[in-house]
């Protein structure tokens, strides 16, 4: 997945921004829990932002001492996308988002407030879009049948949702097919590119309580998104895509790959937050 570019903003009302320190705890924010104390801030103002997405409000970026603090606008891109990565279910949120400059610093321009920006136009609709999207969910957990451990889940739901969704590569150039980029576009359209299976199979997993996340990267040449799982006390690399996209219907040969087997084919970023998800034992 490629973030849109953000949009500046140039001037907005703000309201008052979580820090760090009032963060609501949550286990299964791998990102979150691995920034810095200035990433996490910026972290902390999209989650209060996502609260109320339709209000158009700039949430100011503040420190653990409650000053407004401004970061590097590079810095905020790779805090928005583990913010997206971490939280699958606010599918409704773009790929883009916005920011106030606030000035310049050694590493370019810095932003001191920042807003998402949803797909959906209205409440109404966002409301209409999770209540899809919760029962398509419900409906491929309850699929998964009898599964007793993590590894025959995992497997199960990977089968399922490689059989059931077509991979759609026009969404990666059509800009009203937004929702392809998201869990919901593999859940509830059946229809996805990469970072939609990829986020799709991080929700379902989590939803068990398996530890998954999504991977950036390259491959064949294109930016790509997989993910890595753990269980059994170890972790797992997959690719729903490839199997997808391939015609493998239904099928798993880039199911449980060890980190040195993905590479073959496949590329992490070098740097933001893919410097920041573990590798597999080999």
């Amino acid at each position: 997945m490629r973030l849109q570019k953000p949009v500046p903003a140039s001037a907005a009302s703000a309201l008052p921004a979580l820090t760090a320190g009032d963060r609501p705890g949550k286990s299964d924010e791998w990102f979150y829990n691995s920034f810095d104390i200035r990433q996490k801030s910026v972290y902390d103002a999209f989650r209060t932002s996502a609260e109320d997405p339709f209000g158009q409000q700039m949430i100011p970026v503040t420190d653990e001492s409650d000053v407004r603090d401004g970061l590097p606008v590079g810095d905020i891109d790779t805090v928005y996308q583990g913010f997206l990565y971490d939280h699958p279910e606010m599918f409704w949120l773009g790929q883009s988002y916005s920011y106030r400059l606030s000035g310049t610093d050694e590493n370019g321009e810095t932003a001191d407030a920042v807003a998402v920006i949803p797909i959906p136009e209205t409440e109404e609709e966002l409301d209409g879009l999770r209540e899809e999207f919760e029962a398509s969910a419900a409906r491929i957990i309850e699929k998964t049948g009898d599964a007793e451990s993590d590894e025959e889940y995992a497997r199960a739901v990977y089968e399922l949702l490689a059989g059931e969704t077509e991979y759609t590569g026009e969404a990666v150039y059509d800009d009203a097919m937004r929702l392809q980029h998201t869990a919901y576009g593999a859940i509830a359209e059946k229809r996805a590119v990469c970072d939609g299976f990829a986020l799709a199979y991080r929700y379902l997993l989590s939803a068990k309580g398996i530890p998954c996340l999504v991977v950036p990267g390259v491959s064949e040449g294109n930016p790509h998104t997989w993910n890595i799982a753990e269980w059994d006390g170890r972790w797992h690399e997959a690719d729903l895509t490839w199997d997808a996209s391939l015609g493998n219907e239904g099928g798993s040969q880039y199911f449980d790959l060890t980190t040195a087997e993905m590479q073959k084919d496949h590329t992490r970023e070098s740097e933001g937050i893919a410097a920041l998800i573990p590798v597999t034992d080999d």
